[in-house]
């Protein structure tokens, strides 16, 4: 058999879900094996992947790889055998196969398991933190055929009643232990003076309490200078980039409003944010503009020095609705590129860390879904608020045009952010929706790792949340293909450990079975 092993995430999340979520989790610890004690495989379904097999139990995503004779013994615990029965087949190696397909949630003993099945069930299993995105403005002075905001130059600007209603609203969430506040918009430093007088009332705000407040700006780099670098470094704002790629790709997708160039300003923001050490982060949008390249992606960051990116696929929201028939891309498109991407930072040995890449990593080997856009209970309205800049309150950022999603407006609302959404049913439905409730999710061996997908992008393509996502077809292939890659290729699964693609130090298991194989 052979598995992904990261002991210290393991170690981890036995200590934490337990406590915290009220979810039995034991991976590893002694196994006392007497003879007369039955040895099952509640759940167990064998998958072949590419030539090999994998033994997945869905609804809890435990897994290893298994050869044809270990599997030969899976499928003959229907019904349960006893340990003796097991030795007898295996002399050598019995125990410790049902020892390490135990802990690792594959087998029961006495029908009892060492991992929840339901561990997935009614919650993410991590203490998700409060975010509190204003778009500041709806404006922009970029002209991008996809923008989730809808942003141009014709849209409304956030008053200062607006925004300071907005903080008031987000203190007076009292379950919230800590707030973080994202400025966008649009772009929000057309907006700087108001943004840099948030931060004051912030820090400053009378029901802060003492309450710790994190503050982070997504931008589209084209407006920076030496001030506004500076204030950044001095406030300690988180920054991420949005851009495209080479100058080829960036152009095409991101003009100026009047047509011409942006890229040339981008990078000049850039060089002052490197200048003054500020770390960043880089969203890429991928779409018909940069998606005939990876190598070129890779090596435009390699160039100017970048190590962190989130590559977002093109939604079916914002303008891109308009411009899906010349920007918008297929499951399939967007398969190959991910999977081309993977294996060119690998094979290239390059420090580069993909964001959703990473997540799809550790979902395979972790128990706990931190990323939000990968699940259906993403706290969207309650955890996370979007603030468009006429004071309506969305679930999220990406939910800004879609009218029927918003649940209140700051200058009506006088409790907090949180508390209309309470009241509001379709937010109450992305709640409690659950791939186990969603037509062709509840047969998919992969139902606990995309949980569904995003709430938003079902609602705007097919006018319910109570749909799966429409990136389904690219999830089903994507998570078995990395995890077939990564178990089967050590040098790339070092090199992604590396890069911290895992969350912690990750090494490759392998032993053989009553076979001979691994």
């Amino acid at each position: 058999m052979r598995f992904i092993h990261v002991p210290e995430l393991e170690a981890a999340e036995a200590a934490d879900l337990p406590s915290r979520f009220g979810k039995f989790y034991a991976p590893s610890g002694p196994v006392t094996l007497a003879p007369e004690l039955s040895v099952s495989a509640p759940g167990l379904e064998l998958v072949e992947l590419e030539g090999e097999l994998l033994a997945l139990a869905p609804e809890s995503v435990s897994w290893a790889f298994v050869d044809r004779h270990e599997a030969e013994l899976l499928r003959s615990l229907q019904p349960a055998r006893s340990v003796s029965w097991m030795r007898a087949q295996w002399p050598a190696g019995a125990d410790a196969f049902v020892t390490t397909l135990f802990r690792r949630g594959l087998l029961a003993l006495d029908g009892h398991l060492a991992i929840d099945r339901t561990i997935f069930h009614d919650s993410s299993n991590t203490p998700d933190g409060h975010l509190v995105e204003l778009l500041l403005t709806e404006k922009c002075n970029l002209a991008c055929g996809y923008c989730l905001a809808g942003a141009n130059p014709k849209m409304p600007t956030m008053t200062e009643d607006i925004a300071r209603g907005a903080v008031d609203l987000a203190f007076g969430m009292e379950e919230a232990p800590a707030l973080t506040f994202e400025f966008s918009g649009g772009e929000p430093f057309l907006q700087f003076r108001r943004m840099r007088a948030l931060v004051d009332y912030i820090r400053s705000h009378p029901r802060r309490h003492g309450r710790p407040v994190y503050f982070t700006v997504q931008t589209n780099c084209t407006v920076l200078d030496e001030e506004r670098v500076q204030w950044l470094l001095d406030n300690e704002v988180s920054v991420g980039i949005s851009l495209d790629g080479n100058p080829a790709s960036h152009n095409v997708s991101r003009p100026l409003v009047n047509g011409r160039e942006s890229f040339s300003r981008v990078l000049r923001g850039l060089d002052l944010l490197q200048g003054a050490g500020i770390q960043f982060g880089v969203l890429v949008v991928l779409n018909r503009s940069n998606v005939a390249s990876a190598q070129a992606l890779i090596d435009f960051l390699v160039e100017n020095d970048i190590h962190s990116l989130k590559i977002n696929p093109i939604a079916y929201l914002g303008t891109g609705r308009a411009s899906w028939s010349d920007l918008g891309l297929e499951a399939d498109e967007v398969l190959a590129y991910f999977q081309d991407f993977g294996r060119r930072v690998a094979a290239q040995r390059r420090l580069i860390r993909e964001a959703n890449l990473g997540s799809m990593c550790e979902f395979w080997v972790s128990k706990r879904r931190s990323d939000r856009c990968l699940r259906s209970h993403c706290g969207a309205g309650e955890t996370f608020q979007a603030i468009s800049a006429s004071g309506d309150i969305y679930p999220c950022g990406r939910a800004t045009q879609s009218p029927a999603l918003a649940f209140g407006n700051v200058l009506e609302e006088r409790r907090s952010l949180s508390a209309p959404a309470r009241e509001h049913e379709v937010i109450q439905q992305i709640r409690r929706r659950r791939p186990g409730d969603l037509e062709g999710c509840t047969t998919c061996h992969y139902r606990q790792l995309c949980q569904s997908g995003c709430s938003v992008q079902s609602f705007e393509r097919y006018g319910t949340v109570r749909h799966r996502t429409p990136e389904c077809s690219f999830f089903k292939r994507m998570y078995p293909a990395l995890l077939r890659w990564l178990c089967f290729d050590p040098d790339a699964l070092d090199h992604l450990a590396r890069c911290n693609y895992f969350g912690a130090p990750a090494e490759l298991v392998a032993q053989a079975g009553p076979g001979g194989g691994a």
